[in-house]
């Protein structure tokens, strides 16, 4: 009697607790843990009240007694497994809602992807290989014949005629596909290639930003290609610097030389990597002003070969300037900061040209960002960093904004030197700032709010500073609550 009366009050205790619980507190995953739980419950009082009913121990004042106590527990059973129910089955519907949408935003038209045809090179072998098992081999609605068909289709050369000696059968794709892969699943010769062309680079005889690149990316390109076929090169540091150094041209690898701090230690390919980085963008943006792609080595010659030098300096020669291209209306008569159709497009339409055309905000030249712009020009309106043509007029102008169609860069742009000497000429009053140094510490008072959002209640505690100009939400509590977003940049 005694063991039915607990199990049953346990009945009653758990629907307790769970009411307790607010409703934010519970998801899909523990709601499932808690019905498993509250129904293991529910089995242990059922039998220990099936034993007690069926035992000679209990008369018919007893009998009378024990019913209504199973009823009311059966009861209590039946209302928190519902409640239960009625919870997961809501938050497993807003969860779909969140995916549909999620869904609906992303569902964009892809291209189709495919893998090219496979002619027998060695080089190609592992793209294709990966291309044709992801796109084909993994695809479950193709039958092994279908598959083979297609392997026909994707080979030429040698490789078809490994392939086509298979019969167009069920069984024949995965003999065609063996001999396929033991004819060019040749690692030794895959590694050979990449080192064949990491020991045979270039030089680079010029000070040329691309072809610096070439280099960089050449080298790359091999280092990742050894990795992939599980080649150790961790401490092939001294080798790859000393080749890419002896390819270097004679400024650049100075240059090198001189940012080097410890001359007796070897020296890591990912600081010479990221300097090659720094010197082929500085030789682009170099380039960029000049308006010169090659810059030759200038190297030193003494006096006896002084006049040997300058006789062969002495010929005839023609130079070809390249003239400034509009890169908005592919103009050669103007620059992009003259273009008068440029100028016609709104502040937001210029700014989302010239970040679609990988372009800097401040000098509007093309081939790096703002944050690498290494010129000292600044807008005229607000000496902020960025071009005066992309000036916000939503702040009040300092100056009056061009209207004729003869601007040119120096006429928009000021230099820091000169914002400086306008500044100093306006007439400003002076602020003193002072603070109070104290050890006492500042209360901030807090509230309980109660969120009611699409049908559900939301209970959070919320910091009460009367002092502050914007009131935010911690990420947390947007997901809890799925609270619509966008994101935005902005100044806080």
């Amino acid at each position: 009697m005694d063991k039915f009366i607990r199990l049953a009050d346990a009945v009653t205790e758990f629907e307790a607790d769970y009411n307790d619980t607010a409703q934010t507190d519970h998801t899909k995953y523990t709601l499932a843990i808690q019905q498993d739980e509250l129904k293991a419950i529910w089995r242990k009082v059922k039998t220990a009240y099936e034993e007690l009913v069926h035992s000679d121990r209990l008369d018919a004042t007893g009998v009378a007694t024990v019913k209504p106590k199973y009823k009311s527990s059966y009861a209590v059973y039946l209302r928190c497994m519902s409640n239960m129910a009625e919870l997961h089955a809501k938050l497993v519907k807003n969860d779909n809602d969140v995916e549909d949408m999620s869904a609906r935003e992303h569902n964009i038209q892809l291209p189709s992807c495919d893998t090219d045809v496979f002619k027998g090179d060695y080089l190609s072998w592992p793209t294709f290989r990966d291309m044709f098992t992801a796109i084909y081999i993994r695809n479950k609605r193709l039958t092994p014949v279908e598959k083979l068909f297609h392997l026909n289709q994707k080979t030429e050369g040698e490789a078809r005629e490994i392939v086509s000696k298979c019969h167009l059968t069920n069984d024949g794709f995965q003999t065609a596909w063996k001999n396929l892969s033991d004819r060019y699943e040749n690692k030794r010769i895959l590694v050979n290639t990449q080192l064949k062309i990491l020991f045979n680079l270039e030089a680079v005889e010029n000070e040329c930003g691309s072809s610096i690149k070439k280099l960089q990316r050449d080298i790359n390109n091999c280092i990742s290609s050894l990795q992939c076929h599980q080649i150790d090169i961790s401490n092939w540091d001294a080798i790859i610097t000393y080749l890419c150094s002896t390819k270097l041209p004679e400024t650049t690898l100075a240059l090198w030389e001189q940012t080097i701090e410890n001359k007796t230690e070897i020296s890591k390919w990912v600081d010479m990597n990221k300097f090659l980085s720094q010197r082929f963008q500085t030789l682009e943006t170099v380039s960029d002003i000049r308006g010169s792609k090659n810059y030759p080595t200038t190297l030193p010659h003494n006096s006896n070969n002084h006049m040997e030098s300058q006789q062969k300096r002495l010929k005839p020669f023609q130079a070809s300037v390249p003239k400034a291209i509009c890169t908005f209306c592919k103009s050669n008569e103007h620059k992009l900061s003259s273009c008068q159709e440029f100028f016609n497009l709104a502040t937001a339409d210029r700014i989302s040209f010239l970040k679609n055309n990988n372009s800097c905000l401040n000098c509007l030249s093309s081939g790096h960002v703002v944050s690498r712009c290494k010129s000292s020009f600044n807008c005229r309106i607000c000496h902020l960093r960025h071009h005066t043509l992309l000036h916000s007029q939503t702040v009040p102008p300092k100056a009056t904004f061009p209207t004729s169609n003869s601007f040119s860069t120096d006429d928009i742009a000021s230099s820091s030197a000169q914002a400086q000497a306008r500044r100093d000429s306006t007439n400003t009053n002076n602020v003193q700032a002072c603070f109070v140094n104290t050890s006492k510490g500042v209360l901030l008072g807090t509230a309980r709010v109660n969120i009611f959002f699409k049908n559900n209640n939301f209970t959070v505690r919320a910091l009460i500073d009367s002092g502050s100009e914007a009131s935010f939400i911690t990420e947390s509590l947007k997901r809890k609550i799925n609270l619509p977003s966008k994101r935005m940049r902005a100044q806080v």
